[in-house]
């Protein structure tokens, strides 16, 4: 089976590639000019320059392809339209592309459905309510499958917060337990989901193949439904670093100008950062829980990472490749 991969050098790409080459796909990677191609599949994998924003180096890229795994899509803009018009609008050219009949999996986010507002895990009946312009352009790209009359068969899957080796944006969870830091926001707890990044290919492996996946929307996470407080997770990656931390009480309204200066900075240095007024609604929501019951129900979704040996595999990765 052919596969063409959107986003395969990005991190969830660089963990499902190699799954896609031992299982015998015959992948092809959408890359931009300038990506680096990882060292450990360049060689294997068909590249094709392209991006979401060029539907010609599109439609070459989906010429004779049985299924597209889309990853691709931006996670931090200085310029909210950038979300729109990557994440969305590049999604509809995708879709665009891609020959009737075929199998497309696309893998949207938490984001995209919103926090709960009282902390009760989610399901995919939740009326979705996304508080973020990357929350809305996922969300804009989901609707574009579930209201497609082509013959396509989707399946949508929005995962909790993924983390594990290479993974650049839970990194600095590791580092504040390593400095001793653990803070919290406000006086009420903040509750989180995660999943470790293999537990995430295992479910994408297994969307692929069973066909009760199709016109299936899921939530993914790490078995917990009931997620962990922002504080119990540095508190572990702390005990897996065999580190200590004290706690560090940020106030709400500190926090909102601090990230707003750090906006304003970042946008004259011309630098993107994930620090922004967005971010600040989504680090101060009550709760951002899931409930994965319909994949384990439909199909036989058992995470085999909980979050003590999901952290202790990151943080050997992150030891030894020098970044923690």
């Amino acid at each position: 089976m052919r596969v063409l991969v959107t986003g395969a050098t990005g991190f969830i790409g660089k963990h499902l590639v190699p799954r896609l080459l031992q299982e015998g796909f015959g992948v092809h990677g959408l890359t931009r000019p300038d990506s680096h191609r990882p060292e450990t599949f360049k060689n294997d994998v068909e590249w094709i320059i392209g991006n979401l924003t060029d539907p010609v180096s599109l439609e070459y890229a989906c010429r004779n392809i049985d299924l597209v795994i889309h990853l691709a899509g931006i996670i931090k803009s200085t310029n909210p339209d950038n979300f729109y018009q990557i994440n969305t609008t590049g999604t509809e050219n995708l879709l665009k592309a891609v020959r009737d009949g075929t199998k497309i999996i696309f893998i949207s986010s938490q984001a995209a459905v919103g926090p709960s507002k009282n902390r009760t895990p989610l399901s995919e009946r939740a009326s979705p309510s996304p508080i973020s312009a990357y929350g809305r352009s996922k969300l804009m790209a989901e609707q574009l499958f579930l209201q497609t009359d082509r013959p396509i068969n989707y399946t949508i899957i929005r995962p909790a917060i993924v983390y594990g080796p290479e993974d650049r944006e839970s990194l600095a969870l590791f580092r504040l337990a390593k400095n001793h830091l653990n803070p919290r926001i406000g006086f009420q707890k903040s509750i989180v989901n995660i999943v470790y990044i293999k537990d995430l290919v295992d479910f994408i492996m297994a969307c692929i193949d069973n066909n009760l996946s199709t016109a299936e929307v899921f939530h993914i996470n790490d078995g917990n439904d009931a997620g962990y407080a922002q504080n119990e997770l540095i508190l572990k990656a702390a005990e897996c670093l065999d580190s200590w931390t004290i706690p560090l009480y940020i106030p709400k309204v500190l926090l909102k100008m601090a990230i707003r200066l750090n906006a304003s900075i970042s946008g004259i240095r011309g630098k993107t950062s994930m620090l922004n007024p967005d971010k600040y609604n989504e680090l101060a929501a009550p709760g951002w829980v899931l409930s994965s019951q319909k994949a384990r129900e439909i199909l036989d979704y058992r995470p085999k990472y909980d979050i003590g040996s999901g952290f202790k595999m990151t943080i050997n990765w992150y030891r030894e490749n020098g970044w923690l």
